[in-house]
């Protein structure tokens, strides 16, 4: 997982540099804006219920779920898009805003099969299949996008994704067609019936964490323009890139691990979760004391002093970045323990906090103040989550609860 992603993301690195240079901050802002839709939509597409693909007790329940969301997810993503049109025209203006919620309904449609594909690999420990499909569809994606440069020069970024990611669903399928069945509905009913806290408290609380993560770039384009959403998205896009190299290739392995070991040997499983923590929290602080120094003169030389305030963004959300990094990986802990509800309390102090900031920097016509805020005040909420949970497993390894 670890090569496969590392491959992926230097490809990423290099291509999304590239990109920006001949697409432009505008560009950038729109698609920005679309992969924030599609991570807010595609989290409620599926209800949260494939995570029980990868909890299964077995392969049978792990691939009649997995039926059962090839089912759900189409219906779900046409209801979504019939919502995104009917509060569009109050973000975006009537030229774009047609094309942009078409464009997000099929990505919306795609990412989450792609998850929910990806899920029964995880739970089969076929981490090479994702490993390799990683390196191959980020390849794919910068090529299309380029192609798509001088076709759709303002959606460009869109539409070669959205190619990527179908090409992504047709190998993915291919390979599990093998497990393509009847759906039984009883034991699906049986399922949920015995997890009630997936929709109950962790399918609002993802829901609310997706907007809460994605949700800037949108307000963004709303109250200061294209421009700016496009620089922030791009100086998140850059920060990104180390953390999710860092989630992707620990949190799938580690959600299937942890599981394991809260029902075996808590003790372990502490001792695992603050080794990878640990070692998480100091890798990206190299990567992040390399990207604000020597990465940020590779940017002024290429960027010709295009795309203004790239540094002050990219320096000030090094520090949300790197309290995410403290958890994001490990975050599968809230479906292994059972502590959804917590979850969604903290994932509205971010929603809160993404207002509150997009408030005052608009009061201010500062959109580094909105960025400062941001950055500080959801830093110190995923640095509390972090102690929360590390207090918690070494509670119940402890008392062996």
């Amino acid at each position: 997982m670890i090569r496969g992603t590392l491959i992926a993301q230097i490809i990423a690195i290099i291509g999304a540099v590239f990109l920006a240079k001949i697409y432009g901050e505008v560009a950038y802002g729109f698609f920005g804006v679309f992969i924030s839709i599609t991570s807010i939509t595609s989290t409620i597409c599926s209800f949260q219920l494939d995570k029980l693909i990868v909890i299964s007790k077995n392969l049978k329940e792990s691939i009649n779920w997995y039926n059962f969301l090839l089912i759900i997810i189409p219906v779900s993503s046409i209801l979504i898009s019939f919502l995104l049109f009917l509060i569009s025209n109050y973000f975006f203006n009537e030229h774009i805003s047609l094309q942009l919620i078409l464009l997000c309904s099929i990505g919306t449609l795609l990412i989450t099969l792609n998850t929910t594909n990806e899920n029964i690999f995880t739970f089969k420990k076929e981490f090479s299949t994702i490993s390799s499909a990683k390196i191959a569809v980020t390849i794919c994606n910068l090529g299309f996008q380029f192609f798509m440069y001088y076709h759709y020069a303002l959606l460009g970024l869109i539409i070669g994704f959205l190619i990527s990611q179908f090409i992504l669903f047709l190998f993915y399928f291919l390979k599990n067609k093998n497990v393509v069945s009847k759906t039984n509905f009883s034991e699906i009913k049986k399922g949920i019936q015995s997890n009630p806290s997936i929709l109950k408290f962790l399918l609002p609380s993802n829901t609310i964490n997706s907007i809460a993560n994605s949700l800037m770039p949108i307000l963004i384009l709303t109250f200061f323009g294209a421009k700016e959403a496009g620089v922030y998205f791009f100086s998140l896009k850059i920060l990104g890139i180390p953390l999710f190299l860092i989630s992707s290739s620990v949190g799938q392995v580690y959600f299937q691990k942890s599981s394991v070991l809260y029902n075996k040997n808590k003790e372990e499983l502490l001792l695992l979760t603050k080794k990878i923590v640990s070692t998480n929290l100091l890798i990206m602080l190299g990567f992040l004391l390399l990207i604000n120094t020597f990465g940020m003169y590779i940017l002024d030389y290429l960027f010709d002093e295009k795309w203004a305030n790239l540094k002050e963004y990219t320096l000030i959300l090094s520090v949300l970045v790197l309290a995410r990094t403290s958890f994001n990986p490990i975050s599968s802990l809230i479906v292994v323990l059972n502590k959804n509800l917590e979850s969604l309390l903290f994932n509205s102090y971010l929603f809160i906090i993404n207002l509150i900031a997009i408030y005052v920097g608009y009061l201010n016509n500062s959109i580094i103040i909105t960025i400062f805020i941001l950055a500080i005040l959801g830093g110190i909420g995923y640095i509390v989550l972090l102690a929360y949970f590390l207090n918690h497993l070494k509670y119940i390894a402890n008392n062996n609860v």
